[in-house]
């Protein structure tokens, strides 16, 4: 009768066992060389219908994978004749990185891969049709198969004295498992039934704070053909030098993110801060998530241990929508020395913002942009300005909406205003459509003014 024959890769004793069933052949010959001595060994004994001479059929699955990622126990090729005339319909099932060799007819057949895990992937598809004519020897029917996990947890440490390990806890339908993660290490899990799953981080030193989405805590869903990550950032301070956020508070009115903190640092070197708008837990709630404004080692605030900072972030989403958000900050020194990520609730702002007694922004000349202020009310503690640009002016890349561009990244903390020198390599006047000014008390409310003719 006739017998298809199974390759198994990497394994020197069934090297052996060919071998000898195959007349005593050396058993140093590579697979592949026993390859072509099979397919011309291969006869029938006792069915009248089976081939005596090729061709064959040689079926394999090349394999992409990460270390520790699961690619199946068992592959199942289901070999079809497809007139049905010859009535050849047989499954075969192998081990993932076996090699199949089966003696056909000429004829054309289709090919049915199955036993592929969820988390694997079939270059184009597990469905194939192979044409065999006559006087072929071997046709080779080559599976690309990619398999990511289901679910993995990255760790990414850096910075003075970096944590060396955590302890890490996944919970959800299936599954409820702790163990321990290296400070730069790679957790795969699989085998998880769908559902809704959550990723937590723990025994992270005083010093280190964890700056990815979601923070110490990643929700995550696994679905039949989803693979996800869980992609935990952590940064490390060096406690003599970290920057402190002694206040912060932030409010959303008019399309805008308005916010306002005090920050402390022993050095003087500030550079830049990171903002969202979240769930409160650490998870940002914008489709592009959150931004990062750098700057402040060359701005006003440039050498101070305690420095106030003003800052205001066009978003134009409906307020409603913020309610019951939160505004996170995080500010980090020219070295990477970072405070804890800080969240402030929206909608505890206690009142309106300042009003000024007059402000005017005007074209000096078409090679200046000056702003005139005047604000009365004691309860004044700094401004941030931004200006409304054409689309383009400042990105390169027209998106639908004007481009906004700011004074300073730290705003300023009275009604002097600096002129904007316009032309000679910089933003000419007509690039320039108003000017918005956020007006900050000393609770971090704020109010939004715009001046939308620069001419009078």
């Amino acid at each position: 009768m006739t017998r298809p024959v199974v390759l198994q890769s990497g394994a020197s004793q069934d090297v052996a066992q060919l071998g000898r069933r195959l007349g005593g052949l050396a058993v140093r010959l590579l697979p592949w060389a026993l390859l072509v001595t099979l397919l011309f060994g291969l006869s029938s004994c006792d069915n009248p219908n089976a081939p005596n001479n090729p061709p064959y059929i040689a079926i394999v699955a090349i394999i992409s994978a990460p270390e520790g990622t699961q690619v199946g126990v068992t592959y199942n090729y289901r070999v079809t004749e497809i007139s049905g005339t010859l009535h050849f319909d047989k499954t075969y099932p192998v081990a993932p990185s076996d090699t199949l060799i089966i003696p056909v007819k000429a004829a054309t057949y289709q090919v049915s891969l199955t036993g592929i895990p969820p988390q694997c992937l079939v270059q184009d598809g597990t469905e194939r049709l192979l044409y065999i004519p006559d006087g072929t020897n071997t046709a080779m029917l080559r599976y690309q198969v990619s398999c990511q996990s289901q679910f993995s947890a990255i760790t990414a440490t850096d910075g003075f004295q970096a944590d060396q390990a955590y302890i890490y806890r996944i919970t959800g339908p299936s599954l409820d498992t702790t163990g321990i993660l290296g400070a730069n290490d790679t957790l795969r899990v699989d085998g998880l039934a769908p559902g809704d799953y959550e990723a937590d981080l723990s025994h992270i030193a005083p010093n280190c704070v964890v700056t990815n989405d979601g923070g110490r805590h990643i929700k995550f869903t696994v679905a039949d053909t989803v693979r996800t990550v869980a992609d935990f950032r952590i940064v490390c301070s060096d406690e003599t030098k970290r920057p402190h956020i002694d206040f912060f508070a932030g409010s959303y009115h008019d399309g805008t993110s308005g916010f306002m903190f005090r920050v402390a640092d022993p050095d003087g070197d500030v550079e830049r801060y990171f903002w969202d708008i979240t769930d409160c837990q650490g998870k940002s709630v914008l489709p592009g998530g959150g931004r990062v404004r750098r700057g402040l080692s060359t701005d006003r605030v440039r050498g101070e241990e305690t420095a106030t900072v003003f800052g205001a972030i066009e978003l134009g989403l409906p307020d409603a929508d913020m309610q019951g958000r939160c505004t996170s900050i995080r500010v980090e020194d020219e070295y990477g020395n970072s405070t804890p990520v800080s969240e402030e609730v929206i909608g505890n702002e206690s009142g309106p913002g300042p009003t000024p007694s007059s402000f005017n922004a005007i074209f000096t000349t078409i090679s200046s942009l000056s702003a005139n202020l005047v604000i009365n009310d004691p309860s004044f503690a700094g401004s941030f300005v931004a200006a409304r640009m054409r689309d383009g002016a400042l990105s390169g890349t027209p998106d639908g909406q004007p481009d906004i561009g700011v004074y300073n990244t730290a705003g300023f903390t009275d009604v002097l205003l600096p002129t904007v020198p316009l032309g000679s390599g910089r933003p000419p006047y007509y690039d320039y459509y108003a000017v918005i000014l956020y007006l900050f008390d000393n609770q971090g409310n704020f109010s939004r003014i715009e001046d939308d003719d620069l001419f009078n």
